[in-house]
């Protein structure tokens, strides 16, 4: 076990006080610096309030746990997920799905739901279409040498006008598959 200057002090301490002496008096002055004190403090405050910005962007992600419709607890997967998708309970959904068969509202709202999708879809993929299109020719770093550092560059030679071609081909059909919704 380690013998420590504080531990040496004190038995030195009372060892004077047995021997009917004085111990020598210390005085301990505790002092802190304003300026850095305040910094601290202002330092704290900032990340608490970037830490409640984060929690306030979160929250929306979240799955509360009592529907605002029915206000019944929301403990069943399904729950979750119309809530990520419709913004109420399974239960509520079921409700609403099943007046809506009951007004004769459900299939064109369904056949809606379906034509939706599909255009979100078909915007994707112009999407993803026009970012092929734009690139330049690929190329790949590999490492073939076993010194473990240097790489070495493939270039593979595409010809970008067939490429740019084949796309606005492609784009023109989802285009036609769109106009057809």
């Amino acid at each position: 076990m380690g013998y420590s200057r504080e531990n040496k002090r004190q038995n030195n301490a009372l060892q004077t006080i047995l021997d009917g002496g004085t111990p020598e008096k210390r005085i301990m002055v505790a002092m802190e610096d304003i300026n850095e004190k305040k910094e601290r403090h202002e330092q704290i405050k900032k990340e608490r309030e970037e830490a409640s910005e984060r929690s306030d962007a979160l929250k929306a992600a979240r799955t509360p746990w009592f529907c605002p419709e029915c206000k019944k607890v929301m403990k069943k997967r399904l729950d979750d997920r119309m809530w990520y998708l419709f913004g109420h309970c399974l239960d509520c959904q079921i409700k609403i799905e099943n007046k809506m068969r009951i007004n004769g509202t459900y299939d064109e709202w369904a056949y809606e739901k379906v034509v939706k999708n599909k255009k979100a879809w078909i915007k994707d993929q112009k999407e993803q279409i026009k970012a092929f299109k734009d690139q330049k020719a690929p190329e790949f770093w590999e490492q073939f040498r076993p010194d473990g550092y240097s790489v070495d560059k493939e270039k593979w030679t595409v010809d970008m006008s067939m490429l740019r071609k084949q796309a606005d081909e492609a784009l023109e059909h989802l285009q036609k598959i769109e106009d057809s919704l």
